[in-house]
């Protein structure tokens, strides 16, 4: 069965945004400040779980929208880079 790891974007209170990554089956949480340390921190999560993993995505209510834009922007070259359009 697959482990959930929630990924959550939340306000740093500095001008920007971070994503908190917690795992569900242990409870730990991971710091991410942008879509490079995301990318490494989530591949050491499959790698730990014998990648079989699914990443629920959600936000807290005080993002703001330029934010969660910014972020959806970040993702959409990510995946182009990868040729996935998911």
């Amino acid at each position: 069965m697959s482990v959930e790891i929630v990924a959550n974007v939340e306000e740093d209170y500095a001008g920007g945004w971070f994503i908190r990554l917690t795992d569900t089956e242990d409870g730990s949480s991971i710091i991410c400040d942008n879509m490079d340390i995301f990318g490494e921190k989530i591949t050491e999560l499959g790698l730990s779980h014998n990648n079989d993993i699914v990443v629920k995505w959600s936000r807290n209510d005080d993002v703001t929208n330029e934010h969660f834009y910014e972020l959806h922007q970040q993702m959409a070259k990510i995946k182009e880079s990868l040729g996935t359009e998911e």
